[in-house]
């Protein structure tokens, strides 16, 4: 099978615009860890996912804000029981 020679403008074109997807994703990707971090430490302080949940835009849900103690809790936190339960959902 030969490989056919693309345009350079298009190729050009489409360096670019994945160099700035790929930029994009890392942006999203850091702001997903410092919004899980963010809930994380609420919830440390509140104990309770459906009280920080409503205290937030509706885009956060109960389930976010458990999905990210889940993710962001160090392991001598799942001796919590508030925590452990969450576990087992």
């Amino acid at each position: 099978m030969k490989v056919p020679v693309l345009p350079s403008e298009l190729l050009v074109e489409m360096m670019i615009i994945e160099a700035d997807y790929q930029g994009a994703r890392e942006v999203l990707t850091n702001l997903r860890n410092r919004r899980a971090n963010a809930l994380y430490k609420l919830w440390r302080h509140y104990k309770n996912p459906s009280i920080i949940a409503a205290s937030l835009p509706t885009t956060v849900k109960k389930e976010t804000v458990e999905a990210a103690v889940l993710k962001m809790a160090p392991p001598q936190d799942f001796e919590l029981l508030e925590l452990f339960e969450l576990s087992q959902v």
